[in-house]
């Protein structure tokens, strides 16, 4: 099953060759919920994206105002209502987005 992330970070060398055979790596991986797809998203997506050891899914629930962050080993999402901060460990300062930023538009 091919699955397709509403938003998706690669590394560089890979988005430059602009050739979506040339994208292996995910380093994360952005789903936003809507009334249609929630358990896919959830379990099915979810599941995928850990037994592929993305590193890092966050599922966007702009209902709820929150985004659960997935790790492979994760069994529970960790639940941000504040902000995301993401760090690759190549990376010397995070990205930070503060949540009300995100939802903002939908207000």
């Amino acid at each position: 099953m091919l699955l397709q992330p509403d938003v998706f970070v690669v590394p560089l060398e890979q988005a430059k060759a602009l050739d979506w055979k040339a994208i292996r790596d995910l380093l994360l991986v952005a789903e936003v919920l809507s009334s249609s797809t929630p358990r896919h998203d959830r379990f099915t997506k979810r599941r995928r994206y850990q037994e592929a050891r993305v590193p890092l899914y966050w599922i966007v629930d702009g209902d709820a105002r929150q985004v659960e962050v997935w790790t492979p080993g994760d069994a529970f999402p960790r639940i941000e209502r504040h902000q995301l901060l993401w760090q690759p460990e190549e990376v010397r300062a995070p990205f930070t987005l503060p949540l009300q930023e995100l939802f903002r538009a939908i207000e």
